[in-house]
């Protein structure tokens, strides 16, 4: 008896409803055998379709079949604990008078929208008051729009990026933040990439359920996701850039150093060919026995040096 109360809790926790008419959101937020069973006993899915659910990291989907719709969207996600984004991805069963909405990893907006359309009569009436296309609709269009916060990071990121750049502070930290905001960037664009033409697609299905008007909701979603894929691709073309830009002041630093190293390294050689040669046991050598002239020629060729260096320097060669 106990078992089958926990079995019955588990349900409960995994498994919410919101009706409104004839309409009903199914919101699923983990995926489990009373999952399966759930949804095997209720509605008359394709097995390879509830197969599906079970594998995360699925690739964006559209199955049509006679009296459903199976959808596999992914939204971009900030993961606070990898510094990252990442895809989170969302299975819904869109049919006449219902939409299951089902997730593998728990999200937070979904969940927030869910309650919100629960606890606020008005947010019902406006998402759920129509046929399940148009709250497909509404999810998805909220749930992309919260990827504002996601680009505005990006922006901010890279922004303080450049701005150390030309600070001249070229360093460890900053190239591999740089190399950070690039794969975001790279991860953003290859998760909304997909979408557009899952996007496009859905505006082009008809069903009883995906009436003609709702075409325009859909491209509504579209041009949204062809503006931040044009945002995403400007701060793309800023990021290689800007790595460019760090690469080039690193290589003139190491080339400075380089040459500079190079400038003492020739200036001592001749210094070190006369005391190489001085240091020898060679008899006749010029002014051998007499130091002095010896100290003076070594001075008299530092000087030489010294005045080439400056020279050098004067017409900007070193």
């Amino acid at each position: 008896m106990r078992t089958k109360v926990c079995l019955f809790h588990l349900f409960l926790m995994s498994i919410k409803t919101i009706k409104q008419g004839k309409l009903t959101w199914v919101n699923i937020d983990k995926v489990d055998d009373t999952v399966f069973a759930y949804l095997k006993d209720n509605y008359n899915f394709h097995h390879l379709d509830i197969e599906d659910l079970s594998t995360e990291q699925q690739t964006p989907k559209i199955d049509t079949y006679d009296d459903y719709l199976f959808i596999i969207l992914q939204f971009p996600q900030w993961s606070a604990q990898s510094q990252s984004i990442v895809p989170h991805e969302i299975d819904m069963f869109v049919g006449e008078n219902y939409l299951i909405t089902i997730q593998n990893a728990r999200s937070k907006e979904l969940k927030n929208f869910f309650y919100r359309c629960m606890n606020n009569p008005k947010v019902k009436a406006e998402w759920m008051s129509g046929s399940s296309g148009y709250l497909l609709y509404a999810i998805i269009e909220s749930l992309f729009h919260q990827t504002r916060p996601i680009m505005n990071k990006l922006g901010k990121d890279i922004l303080f990026v450049e701005q150390t750049i030309f600070n001249d502070e070229q360093n460890s930290h900053i190239v591999k933040k740089l190399a950070v905001i690039r794969r975001n960037v790279l991860s953003f664009r290859r998760i909304i990439d997909p979408q557009k033409y899952l996007t496009a697609t859905l505006s082009h299905t008809r069903k009883t359920f995906m009436e003609e008007h709702l075409s325009i909701y859909f491209d509504n979603v579209t041009d949204y996701l062809n503006k931040i894929w044009t945002i995403s691709s400007t701060y793309q073309d800023t990021v290689s850039g800007l790595h460019v830009t760090v690469e080039s002041l690193i290589n003139q630093k190491t080339n400075k150093v380089i040459g500079a190293l190079t400038v003492i390294s020739v200036s001592l050689l001749p210094l070190t060919l006369l005391s190489g040669i001085y240091g020898m046991n060679i008899v006749g050598l010029p002014w051998a026995q007499n130091p002095k002239w010896v100290w003076a020629m070594f001075g008299i060729m530092a000087g030489i040096i010294v005045a080439i260096i400056m020279y050098m320097r004067q017409k900007k060669w070193i």
